[in-house]
Formats: C-alpha cells, sequence, structure tokens
C-alpha cells in the first residue's frame, strides 16, 4: 500500500517527526483557491461586476478556510507529538521555531513595501497608498488595523492580516499546551463555540466576520481536535480508517455541489455565519481521508510537482500580490492588456510563472538556509 505518512523513528536520541505526504498539494491549491481571487484584474467596468468575478471573489475564502484548518492539525500534532515522546514542551523552541519559518518572509514584505512606497513618491513622483503604522505590523495586529481603519493601503501588504491570525493563535496554542494540555480538548471546543456565536453575531457586518480573529480561531481549533483525535487512535478512529469508498466519494460529489451551488447556499447572513462550519467538516474530512484513510479515491501525494509547489506555498502566498502590483504596473501602457485574451489567460499564467520562479528562489537560497537553523531547537 501506497506509504501515507512516515512512521515515526528515533534517531540519535531524537524522534523523527511525521511528515504527511498527501498534504502539501492540499495546501498548494489553497493557494491556488487564494491566486484566482487575486489575479483577474481589468480596467473594464463589465469584468468588475461580472458574475465570474463575483464567482472568484464568492470562492477565496475557501482556501484560507482550508490553510487554517490544516495549520491547526500541523502545529497541534507537532506539540502533542513531541510530548508523546519526549513527555515535555518546550515553549520558547516552539516560538523560536515558528518565527524561523514565519518571519524572515513576512519581514522581508514589510521592507519591500516601505521601499516601494518611498522610491514611488521620491523617485518616480507618483502617487501610491500608504503602508499601514510599523505598530501594527510588528505586533501581527494588521486584521485589526484592518478593521478599524480599512484597506486603504499598499495592496500586496493586505495579504499579511491571515500571518497575523495565525501567529495570534500560535502564541495561545503554545501557551495553553505548556501549561494547560489537560485541558486542550475542552479549550477547543470552547473556542469553537465563541467563534461560531462570533461569526452569527457578526452577520451584518461583513468585515468583521471577514478579518476578525475570533472569526477564525474555531477552523485553527477544530484543526487541532482532529490532531488530537488522530494521534490518540482510538476505537472511533480505527473504524473511520475503513470508510469504504462508496463513501468518500458521496463526501466529495457534497463538497462540488456546495461549491458549485455556493452563492445560493450562503446567500442570507445566518448561512454566512455557518459558512466556515461546512468548511470545518469537509476539510477536516479531506485531511483525514489523505493521511489515514486505507482507501482512497485519489491521492494527492502523488503528484510531485504539485507537491513541490506545496512545500514553497508560503511563498507563493507572500509573493504574489507583490508580483500582480509590479506586472500591473509594468504592463499598464500596453493597449491590449485589458483584452478578454489578456485577462484570462496572458496575465493570470505570467503572473503565476513569475511568482512560482521567484518562491523557488526565495525557499532554496533564502528560507531554506533559515528553516535548517530550526534543528538547533528540535526537541531530543
Amino acid at each position: 500500500m501506497y506509504d501515507l505518512y512516515k512512521p515515526y523513528e528515533i534517531v540519535m536520541g531524537a524522534y523523527q517527526k511525521m511528515y504527511f505526504k498527501n498534504l502539501d498539494t492540499p495546501r498548494f491549491l489553497s493557494f491556488l483557491s487564494v491566486f484566482l481571487g487575486h489575479v483577474f484584474f481589468s480596467n473594464n467596468a463589465d469584468f468588475r461586476n461580472s458574475t465570474f468575478n463575483y464567482f472568484l471573489n464568492q470562492h477565496l475564502i475557501l482556501g484560507i478556510d482550508f490553510y487554517t484548518i490544516l495549520s491547526g492539525f500541523l502545529i497541534s500534532w507537532i506539540i502533542l507529538e513531541e510530548y508523546r515522546f519526549t513527555e515535555n514542551f518546550s515553549l520558547s523552541n516552539f516560538w523560536l521555531k515558528r518565527s524561523l519559518r514565519i518571519w524572515p518572509l513576512y519581514f522581508l514584505l514589510i521592507i519591500i513595501g516601505f521601499l516601494l512606497v518611498w522610491m514611488a513618491r521620491n523617485i518616480l513622483g507618483k502617487t501610491v497608498n500608504d503602508m499601514p503604522p510599523l505598530s501594527w505590523l510588528l505586533t501581527f495586529t494588521l486584521n485589526f488595523y484592518v478593521i478599524k481603519y480599512g484597506q486603504g493601503f499598499l495592496f500586496f501588504i493586505l495579504f499579511l492580516w491571515s500571518i497575523s491570525v495565525e501567529e495570534q493563535f500560535y502564541t495561545v496554542l503554545g501557551v495553553v499546551l505548556k501549561w494547560g494540555k489537560k485541558i486542550f480538548v475542552p479549550f477547543c471546543i470552547l473556542l469553537m463555540g465563541i467563534s461560531l456565536v462570533f461569526q452569527f453575531l457578526s452577520m451584518h457586518h461583513s468585515i468583521n466576520l471577514y478579518y476578525n480573529s475570533l472569526s477564525w480561531i474555531g477552523s485553527f481549533a477544530a484543526g487541532g481536535l482532529l490532531a488530537y483525535f488522530c494521534l490518540n487512535k482510538g476505537r472511533v478512529f480505527e473504524r473511520m480508517k475503513n470508510i469504504p469508498i462508496w463513501m468518500i466519494t458521496f463526501v466529495y460529489a457534497l463538497f462540488i455541489l456546495n461549491f458549485a451551488f455556493y452563492d445560493r447556499i450562503y446567500a442570507s447572513p445566518i448561512m454566512t455565519s455557518l459558512e466556515r462550519l461546512s468548511a470545518i467538516l469537509f476539510f477536516g474530512f479531506v485531511i483525514f481521508e489523505q493521511t489515514f484513510c486505507e482507501k482512497h479515491l485519489f491521492q494527492l501525494g502523488k503528484i510531485p510537482f504539485l507537491n513541490y509547489l506545496g512545500k514553497i506555498s508560503y511563498g507563493l502566498f507572500c509573493y504574489h500580490g507583490l508580483v500582480i502590483i509590479l506586472y500591473e504596473q509594468a504592463t499598464h501602457n500596453i493597449s491590449w492588456i485589458n483584452s478578454a485574451f489578456a485577462v484570462f489567460l496572458i496575465n493570470p499564467i505570467a503572473i503565476f510563472v513569475i511568482t512560482v520562479a521567484i518562491s523557488m528562489v526565495s525557499y532554496k537560497y533564502f528560507e531554506k538556509p533559515i528553516m535548517s537553523l530550526r534543528l538547533k531547537y528540535q526537541p531530543t
């Protein structure tokens, strides 16, 4: 049978972390959903008001939904796995390792943002959107800045709001699992409940519903519960591993229908507030099915190129907004750039290829060398 994940190994007094082969491609697909929501742009008002553009914007959130659940699952698994094999958890090492992965690209984008604003104003003499105050960026609270002051700043910096939410959750999760491991399950359930209530109360306030951390903590917590459930391997887990193919097919078919009729299903405010709950149920199932089930409708881990794109997906996410604005500025005087052929084919392909190329170089020569420093903080 195809090896879904590497087994545990004890090497030189340290354990080898579990690596889930089938989850790299879904990570890339979640980025692709976000990318497609941003990459189609045009000065044509008919396009901006088109059904196609509306469809893309409506489905953009699905990529973020999956990423938050997957992130909660993987980070919780890493911490709980460390407890299982070392009977301890180093909070300082956890924060250091996460910082070495997240911070370099995050702060590189901020530096680039300030440089671009300065160059545009002082060298090119152009009027451009400003950067958010540094205090909000340094404290990873950009999402709350957007709620309070709006989105009127440099386009690609806006994407960093989700990294802010992620860092906030990692901070809280680390503290809870360090000193409150026994309450981890009820804590996650509590977070899911708080998130659901908040989404219901914010159903008429879309910017709060989208950017507030309370709206997303339930998805992270659901991923954490899934990690706890799978790591403990109880009787229900063993039964679920043997889900028949027909049932797996049925769940995926339901998701396709949900995707196709998304705008109708979640048209009302109440259903909008429940959208994230349905995403938790389906994407949680995808993570479990791709990682632990004995039988599969398909295995995403068997596509090497997509696996690689999944590994560099953090770079893809961080760089794609920067590539979009630079591409848009470089081509705005080209007469055919707003034609349907350019909007739907040439521009997306060009931006995707450039983004992948930059991310590959960044991963190999910038991110990976810094990530290698995390080996110093591996538990033994």
